[in-house]
């Protein structure tokens, strides 16, 4: 009889112990969220780069003429200059908000010996055009590059 109660208890404790280990388990477990992915639409500026200001950096940090001129390898530098793009901006009256007026860029200078012609093949200047590319100082990015065109060498692609 003692044999049955012993039994009878361990079972019961076992029970009683799995039940309340199931309970804990139900009560703390956190719901399964299915989230759904929605198309949001991404804001227009989302994939312009912002260049803030590194006019403070030493200039160890800063990629140096060598490494600015081999950016325009194309053409036959006259001039290459270290300064910042608000310099830069006064000069040309050219300002992208994404650049910081404190943003140290060079400018390269050069010329293009005989026709230039731009990536689909067309022509732009019969000879000798002017370029003046802007790289930024710290990451060696391109700015942008504008082409002068001496009198009666341009070709004007418009109707």
């Amino acid at each position: 009889m003692v044999n049955i109660f012993i039994k009878t208890s361990f079972s019961a404790f076992v029970f009683a112990s799995a039940t309340t280990l199931l309970l804990v388990q139900i009560v703390t477990a956190k719901p399964i969220q299915i989230k759904k992915q929605v198309n949001q639409a991404k804001p227009l500026n989302s994939g312009v780069r912002i260049y803030p200001a590194n006019n403070s950096l030493p200039a160890s940090r800063l990629i140096t003429i060598e490494g600015a001129l081999k950016k325009s390898s194309n053409m036959h530098i006259t001039e290459a200059k270290l300064t910042t793009y608000e310099e830069f901006a006064a000069q040309t009256g050219m300002y992208k908000s994404s650049i910081s007026n404190n943003r140290m860029v060079w400018i390269v200078t050069g010329f293009v010996q005989g026709e230039l012609r731009m990536s689909k093949g067309r022509s732009v200047c019969t000879d000798n055009a002017k370029l003046v590319e802007l790289i930024d100082a710290e990451t060696g990015d391109s700015f942008g590059r504008s082409i002068h065109c001496p009198p009666k060498n341009e070709i004007n692609f418009m109707p």
